[in-house]
């Protein structure tokens, strides 16, 4: 068997007829290396092929006088793995791959060879330009790859981009030493990988200069921008531990933007043009001139003149191929400035993680409240049941304070994703999360009342179904603030409705809530929804002593978010209608959500105190009973700090709030919770200091079973950590 320099690798599947361009492409460029002295082979790797592809290349197979190609069929359904194959059976010392579809300029494996032949370095070798085109409508992309070696600045330039399309030439012991990866299920894009393996491995990627990829785009999309924007698995290269080390010459908010300005103003100035009769017959003449400067501009020195000697050369193959007018009028140029925004913003991130973690929550912040208190809740237990845990809470919300962050345990990283919210594009963004999900490399997430989590998970169902184990929990439905009460919204729907097949479980604090679901939206995995209600952490059981009669008044505490969804314009009303002699109404909390200030100005009856810190600071024991008014609620937890305080209850009957306060028993509800005489009435009729002591020895002896510790832990370890988890 003679010596075999090169072999050249057309993978195909499905491309039918036009692979017969493809290889007269190759036909052309295998010339030109035999009449170098160079001796080649070309091996054909069909993969899971469709009828046409197979009949095609027949012809190949059945022609006995054909010693130069080889054809090979399996069923892998993996581009990888089907590239990993042809290396095996490749017999030259070089292997050049090439998809089905795509061309190449005549020059390319020949200059591609002669740089590796050169080099004393390994390395891997790319086409210098990259012709992307599917069809006249749809236009021509131009674009240039350059080369670069391992170094934090190419770090940081692959985590927002591939920098390489997948026509490559390598030798063939570099391809044994990097494999391309088998595609996971959810991730994609294995040339990207290969492109990260490869500086990972300390290896270059360098330019074959003057050498033209044609790349036949499979669909009306810019497939670059795909690649642009692929999950890809974890990658060593983009270990936090290494990222944090990189040190950054700009902050993010210096970087420059995606595209720059004036090239965007340039482009859409000169599609006016065209689009304009009048003014297109002066343009027209000028339009070659125009697509040449531009290019010369990305390019920097380098000419443009190449391109046009390929483009014009391989009309002879593809005729939709020539740098004519049509063609000139709907090129497109695509910057080759190295971005490192994302990249960026990961180093920054990175700087925010200690450890890898074992459980990944994602929340919109981390403020005073009772969602916030079940996440800090979830990490204490998780802790106690696994003292080894490590945990990782991301913040999504964009540019939130969160003032309860420094509440979380020395076990647990706070990563501020939404300050990065103000800064990237969209598709940035995602890439982002997706990078830093990944990165973690845990497989356990965790999605609490975050919108862009919920979001996250529907771009990529996919991938949360194959990879990983969420969990989900919501509470009740959230007032919609223009509604004047009338609207809410709910995460359920459609966020959960739209991930609740690949969520492995979903919680809430009250059973009135999974009820509204299953009724709501057609659920039916009863096994699915779990009801946790929330501890009560150090609880102290106490009792009231005082006597009413103390003063002649009965002294009613009211504490929360002072909020259109708390209904504070009942509380005023009720204490403009109650007799100051005889009632007082202390009410604590900040005002938000557009309340007025001064909205318990001048009633005698109501005194305001402003915000607090926490329910156990406040002078409890000046108080009788505690006032509690929602229109919207779950299962609110300053009911169960008031009933450990020994403080009867008197609340709208809303959300979980009736599970707990049971009318009569373990508190008062108010039925027709909008109005405030219905309140009033209640109010008035309290006088038995006895029975109202019974209500709170009912309610603290429920405190204590249902809201204990223990029965949380129980719960958490039932279905957050015996549950399946990959």
């Amino acid at each position: 068997m003679s010596r075999v320099d090169l072999t050249v690798v057309v993978t195909t599947h499905s491309e039918g007829l036009v692979t017969h361009k493809t290889m007269l492409s190759v036909f052309e460029g295998t010339k030109r290396i035999e009449e170098a002295g160079y001796n080649y082979e070309i091996l054909v790797h069909i993969d899971n092929g469709d009828k046409a592809t197979k009949q095609y290349f027949k012809r190949y197979k059945d022609d006995k006088n054909n010693k130069k190609i080889r054809v090979f069929e399996n069923g892998f359904g993996d581009s990888g793995l089907s590239r990993n194959f042809a290396v095996q059976k490749a017999r030259g010392e070089y292997i050049a791959f090439l998809d089905g579809g795509d061309l190449t300029s005549d020059n390319w494996y020949e200059r591609a060879l002669a740089k590796l032949k050169k080099s004393n370095e390994e390395i891997v070798v790319h086409p210098e330009a990259v012709m992307s085109f599917y069809s006249f409508d749809q236009g021509i992309y131009l674009m240039y790859q350059k080369a670069a070696a391992p170094s934090d600045s190419t770090t940081l330039s692959l985590i927002d981009a591939n920098l390489w399309y997948s026509a490559v030439m390598a030798r063939r012991k570099t391809f044994l030493k990097v494999p391309y990866t088998k595609k996971t299920p959810g991730y994609s894009f294995d040339d990207y990988v290969f492109n990260i393996e490869i500086i990972n491995a300390g290896i270059k990627h360098e330019i074959a200069d003057s050498t033209v990829l044609f790349y036949r785009r499979s669909s009306a999309l810019f497939s670059s921008e795909d690649r642009e924007h692929a999950i890809i698995p974890y990658m060593e290269l983009f270990n936090y531990q290494k990222i944090k080390k990189i040190e950054l010459n700009s902050k993010m908010d210096d970087a420059e933007p995606v595209r720059s300005i004036n090239r965007i103003k340039q482009n859409k100035m000169y599609r006016a043009i065209r689009e304009n009769r009048v003014l297109n017959s002066f343009i027209t003449p000028m339009a070659s001139l125009f697509v040449k400067k531009q290019a010369e501009e990305d390019k920097g020195d380098s000419s443009f003149d190449f391109v046009v000697r390929e483009w014009k050369k391989i009309n002879r193959i593809e005729t939709q191929l020539y740098p004519y007018k049509r063609n000139l009028e709907c090129i497109q140029m695509c910057p080759n400035d190295v971005q490192t925004r994302i990249g960026e913003a990961y180093c920054e991130v990175s700087k925010m993680i200690s450890k890898k973690p074992d459980y990944v929550f994602i929340v919109p912040w981390l403020v005073r409240g009772g969602g916030d208190k079940v996440v800090l809740n979830y990490i204490e237990a998780l802790h106690e049941l696994h003292k080894d845990w490590h945990f990782a809470v991301i913040a999504t919300e964009a540019n939130a304070e969160s003032p309860w962050a420094d509440r979380l345990p020395g076990c647990a990283d706070f990563i501020e994703f939404g300050k990065y919210v103000p800064k990237l594009n969209m598709a940035e963004l995602d890439k982002l999360m997706s990078l830093i999900i990944t990165q973690l490399d845990c497989k356990r997430l965790h999605i609490v009342n975050s919108m862009y989590g919920y979001n996250w998970a529907i771009r990529h169902k996919d991938l949360i179904g194959d990879n990983y184990d969420l969990n989900v929990t919501l509470f009740n439905e959230e007032p919609i603030p223009e509604s004047n009460g009338e609207g809410v919204f709910a995460y359920d729907d459609p966020y959960l409705r739209d991930i609740i097949e690949v969520t492995r479980m979903v919680s809430t604090d009250n059973q009135r809530m999974v009820n509204r679901m299953f009724a709501q939206n057609g659920f039916d995995n009863k096994a699915q929804f779990k009801v946790h209600y929330q501890p009560m952490l150090d609880m102290e059981c106490k009792m009231p002593k005082k006597e009413f009669v103390e003063d002649g008044k009965l002294h009613i505490l009211w504490a929360g978010r002072v909020a259109p969804v708390k209904m504070p314009e009942i509380v005023a009303e009720i204490g403009r209608r109650l007799d100051p002699e005889k009632y007082s109404i202390d009410v604590y909390g900040e005002i938000s959500g557009g309340v007025d200030n001064h909205i318990f100005d001048n009633i005698r009856t109501i005194k305001y105190h402003g915000s607090y810190d926490s329910f156990d600071a406040l002078p409890l024991e000046k108080y009788d009973l505690l006032l509690y008014t929602s229109w919207n609620d779950g299962m609110p937890n300053t009911i169960l700090e008031a009933t450990a305080a020994g403080l009867p209850v008197i609340a709208s009957d809303d959300g979980g709030v009736g599970e707990f306060i049971q009318d009569d028993k373990t508190g008062l509800l108010v039925k027709d919770m909008v109005n405030p005489n219905a309140y009033i009435e209640i109010i008035k009729g309290v006088k038995d200091i006895q029975k109202l002591r019974k209500y709170v020895e009912n309610a603290q002896k429920l405190l204590k079973t249902r809201h204990s510790w223990d029965a949380f832990l129980k719960n958490v370890r039932k279905d957050l950590v015996d549950g399946k988890n990959k």
